[in-house]
């Protein structure tokens, strides 16, 4: 008789729940393409877990690899760059040639210095705080950078019980402080930095380095608890608290990304179950292209909001940016990514000592 895990697990994987590392992956990008061209405000819940696993597989990375390497922390910040810098440039470009044929004036799309929008586009550092970032969505990315700058120091607070107790506990409440001081008192700045968002980075490096493996009841559990979160509330007088609009409610902008933050809360035990599924070559490919999704798609986004009506032409938009953002993002991931992405392992591979050691796929980060 199937058990419960059985049922929401395995028979409907394929359609419904994205078990694999990669598959996941892609489903989050996915929920970020959605949510920038609905009133669907689901984006934040994505983002959030992607912080989550990009912490636990820093943590990962770093006590199995580049700890073990010549000169471990410019071997592991040269490999981190250089998983994200190549993408994220040629897509800057791309974006850049097409967002004044989407609308966008070109003074708004040149605002930034050349020079400084190019740092920050290839080192990713500062890129939220320039005066307009061509792609929008890798705030995130630069988020990343400053968490990776300070990942093997949380490492080594992570490395006994206690510290992890006193790094957590310090990690909510310096994310809580940063997420709602910049909103009520307007005392810190509220371009996303990484204090906003430690708490995350932290849980999934945590979970890590305990070697945490939650069951599949416990996994099934928490992706029911975040279907229903969201399923029930759009049945609700509360849905927009979900759904926002051009003309959010008051309660959506108070609330939507504190609801965001319980959906991710949620999710958690999922997020890291499916680390600890098998990933074929398929799936690391989806894990690949969500990073690329997650950037490509912005430049779309543009175009679909420079169109005000009729909603018919509107909806061929979004409908043409959903068909083309994945093909695109294909190509880039099979001639440009993938090639510049084993030509980094093979150097990676090259600086760690001969003994054995397990093989981690390292996924790119959103």
């Amino acid at each position: 008789m199937s058990t419960f895990s059985d049922l929401v697990l395995r028979a409907p994987r394929k359609v419904l729940w994205p078990v694999e590392p990669g598959a996941f992956r892609l489903f989050l990008a996915m929920l970020v393409f959605v949510n920038h061209y609905s009133s669907v405000g689901i984006g934040g819940y994505a983002v959030y877990v992607f912080f989550v696993l990009s912490g636990f597989w820093v943590q990962t990375m770093w006590t199995a690899r580049y700890s073990r390497a010549r000169n471990p922390y410019f071997t592991y910040l040269v490999s981190r760059l250089w998983r994200l810098s190549p993408v994220m440039v040629l897509v800057s470009l791309i974006t850049i040639v097409l967002l004044p044929l989407a609308g966008i004036p070109v003074e708004k799309v040149f605002a930034t210095p050349p020079l400084l929008l190019a740092l920050s586009t290839t080192f990713l550092l500062g890129y939220s705080w320039l005066p307009y970032g061509p792609v929008g969505s890798a705030w995130s990315l630069d988020v990343e950078m400053q968490f990776y700058i300070v990942a093997p120091l949380l490492a080594m607070a992570v490395a006994n019980a206690r510290g992890r107790i006193v790094l957590l506990i310090a990690a909510a409440v310096c994310s809580a402080i940063f997420a709602v001081l910049p909103h009520v008192f307007h005392v810190l700045p509220a371009t996303p930095i990484l204090p906003k968002y430690v708490f995350f980075f932290v849980v999934g490096m945590i979970a890590a380095c305990m070697k945490w493996q939650p069951s599949g009841r416990l996994a099934s559990w928490s992706a029911v608890a975040f279907f229903l979160l969201v399923v029930v509330l759009v049945l609700t007088p509360w849905r927009d608290l979900l759904i926002g609009g051009a003309n959010p409610t008051a309660r959506h902008q108070l609330l939507n990304q504190p609801y965001n933050v319980v959906l991710a809360l949620t999710s958690i035990p999922f997020a890291i179950y499916t680390t600890r599924q098998k990933s074929d070559a398929t799936d690391r490919m989806m894990a690949d292209l969500s990073f690329i999704v997650y950037l490509a798609h912005w430049v779309g986004m543009q175009w679909f909001f420079q169109i005000k009506e009729p909603f018919s032409k509107r909806l061929m938009v979004a409908a043409i940016c959903f068909a083309v953002v994945p093909v695109v993002s294909w190509l880039i991931w099979r001639y440009f990514d993938r090639p510049i992405n084993r030509a980094r392992a093979r150097w990676v591979e090259s600086r760690i000592d001969a003994a054995p050691r397990a093989v981690i796929s390292e996924p790119a980060a959103p």
